[in-house]
């Protein structure tokens, strides 16, 4: 199987804005056009970045740090090409798991629900002005004082949620009158769930989380969100052989779940371990998306590699007519044995 490797650029949002204008590194007047950046979302393409000289910036390719690197210390300095700083706000403490997650002009991120914190749960963050971006709220519900991986919004339907770290609760909140003061909608306690990582299907109908056990015999919890003040849990799946998800997204019409399968380092087909092969599921969660009754979930296709472990994010592009998933995983080049963090891209059959 060939494999295409990619390096993901990494994308600053200043101030914590999602409405932006494209400056060129060129451009003088920078500080006066900041003033007057328009609030609609950047939907296009991100043009490639040219470094200006002082830039501090990988030896390599952009996104990939070298062991070299981290071990020297030049990446405490963190990179930037064609980058500035704007704002920024210094909180307590986030916890490096715990979002963000982007709504409009805000931000939503985890904290370490450290006892000592003056405010504990999800701080919300208003980035209107990106010069002084600000905390509004707290969100202190018993399940946002640790959402852990599971802090999604959802645009289309203006919503927020998360589930309990290790624990039933899943919340949802509406962003629809006030991003910046989110409203509690509505709440359910999830049958045998012990929240990780999860996502909205795009739709926001549908919400999938996967569980802090994902070995074989892991479950996948599904909450229908179609009227989100009463969070329903669906009928839970259980993965009797590959599938298990840690990270979860999927394709724009919700039928297709790419899974990212948590599987050890440098092992391929081998499921003596436990967790089994590392890398990307194919899933057909549409009985789900359908809500037809008695569900199931169907492997669609599997792509596993040895080079990288415990695989997470799969996110899912289009370019050229043409379907591809982004990975990154959480140990191998990731961890400091080979050098770049994972990013594979596979194209996609239609029905992929």
């Amino acid at each position: 199987m060939n494999k295409q490797a990619f390096a993901i650029a990494a994308v600053a949002l200043l101030g914590l804005s999602l409405s932006t204008s494209i400056l060129s590194a060129n451009d003088t007047g920078v500080r006066d056009k900041r003033a007057t950046l328009d609030r609609i979302p950047w939907t296009g393409p991100v043009p490639k970045a040219n470094c200006r000289p002082g830039d501090h910036t990988e030896s390599g390719l952009q996104g990939q740090t070298t062991p070299e690197e981290r071990f020297s210390g030049d990446s405490e300095d963190g990179y930037n090409c064609n980058l500035e700083l704007v704002g920024q706000f210094q909180g307590e403490g986030a916890k490096s798991q715990g979002g963000p997650a982007y709504f409009e002009h805000c931000a939503y991120y985890d904290t370490n629900n450290n006892p000592l914190q003056e405010h504990r749960g999800v701080v919300v963050i208003d980035g209107s002005d990106p010069a002084h971006p600000r905390a509004t709220a707290y969100l202190d519900d018993p399940v946002m004082l640790d959402p852990h991986e599971t802090l999604k919004s959802n645009v289309r339907r203006k919503l927020l949620a998360g589930a309990e770290l290790n624990g039933p609760g899943f919340v949802v909140y509406d962003l629809s009158a006030d991003c910046a003061h989110p409203v509690l909608s509505g709440s359910t306690q999830l049958t045998g769930s012990q929240g990780h990582m999860g996502n909205f299907a795009p739709d926001g109908l549908t919400y999938y989380l996967g569980q802090a056990f994902e070995g074989i015999g892991g479950f996948m919890h599904i909450v229908d969100l179609s009227d989100p003040s009463n969070p329903k849990q669906l009928p839970p799946w259980q993965f009797l052989g590959d599938g298990r998800p840690h990270g979860v997204w999927l394709n724009e019409d919700g039928t297709r779940l790419y899974a990212g399968q948590a599987g050890q380092f440098g092992n391929v087909g081998n499921t003596a371990f436990g967790t089994g092969p590392d890398g990307l599921v194919i899933l057909d969660v549409s009985d789900y998306q359908l809500r037809l009754p008695d569900p199931q979930v169907r492997i669609i296709s599997t792509l596993f590699w040895d080079d990288q472990g415990t695989a997470e994010e799969m996110y899912p592009f289009s370019k050229n007519g043409r379907r591809y998933v982004v990975s990154s995983d959480e140990s191998g080049g990731n961890g400091g044995v080979g050098g770049a963090p994972a990013a594979c891209a596979r194209g996609a059959s239609p029905h992929g």
